[in-house]
């Protein structure tokens, strides 16, 4: 990658996370995750209001990050807003197969600024760092789906659900 595109790839990364140093936690979350990288000990505090039909309605955060972390924390918290934990788990699995060298075609829209991460590819320590917050986005909506299904009133005999 040429000095002039890393340039820019490091003045976004640097104006993403900016965005999530100010703590945003929401009062009443649907479900909130925590999840804490050992190698760096970056971590990401994400609280998440889910809709009827699973889908993202409001995200919060607290994010104690290197600069890479919080960058991608960033995307996840403005991108995640109107997904399910399939389209989540399918960013998610882009961003894990781009790390690991394989040649992936982001989406763009809301998604674009997964662009930023591509840099972190060379740098195998960082994967996890770049990994975080998507990690905890697909933990979140994973359990939320759990609760809501153990929570579902199950057919009383003779009637039905």
């Amino acid at each position: 990658m040429d000095d002039a595109l890393l340039d820019l790839y490091s003045t976004r990364m640097k104006a993403l996370g900016a965005a999530v140093k100010e703590d945003h936690r929401l009062p009443a979350p649907t479900v909130t995750v925590k999840r804490r990288s050992p190698l760096c000990g970056s971590q990401i505090t994400l609280d998440l209001v889910l809709d009827a039909a699973g889908r993202v309605t409001a995200t919060g955060y607290a994010v104690r990050a290197c600069a890479l972390s919080a960058a991608a924390s960033a995307i996840v918290i403005t991108a995640a807003v109107g997904c399910d934990v399939v389209e989540l788990r399918r960013i998610r699995d882009l961003v894990r197969a781009m790390l690991k060298g394989e040649e992936v075609t982001f989406p763009g829209g809301r998604w674009e600024d997964l662009e930023i991460l591509r840099p972190a590819q060379m740098v195998r320590s960082r994967h996890g760092s770049a990994m975080l917050p998507f990690e905890a986005a697909v933990e979140a909506l994973e359990q939320a789906a759990e609760t809501l299904k153990d929570n579902e009133i199950s057919p009383v005999a003779g009637g039905t659900a």
